[in-house]
């Protein structure tokens, strides 16, 4: 599943990006491979809002269709 397909509310980890430029922006935010992120809101033909760390990041759907992920239990 990608970013962009998450639902509110769940956690994921990020299992790969598929571009390099991708992989370069997303390590930029600590979103790379590994990394846990919950769901803050999930704007309908906007922005991915992903929480981390205790922030919150704006994906454009863009991206967030190029960074699969994997829900968390």
């Amino acid at each position: 599943m990608t970013l962009a397909e998450a639902k509110e509310g769940k956690h994921f980890i990020v299992t790969a990006t598929r571009s390099d430029e991708v992989t370069m922006q997303a390590v930029r935010f600590g979103i790379g491979e590994g990394a846990r992120i919950g769901i803050a809101k999930n704007i309908k033909g906007g922005p991915v809002i992903i929480a981390l760390n205790e922030m919150e990041l704006a994906v454009g759907r863009d991206v967030a269709f190029q960074i699969d992920v994997s829900e968390v239990g």
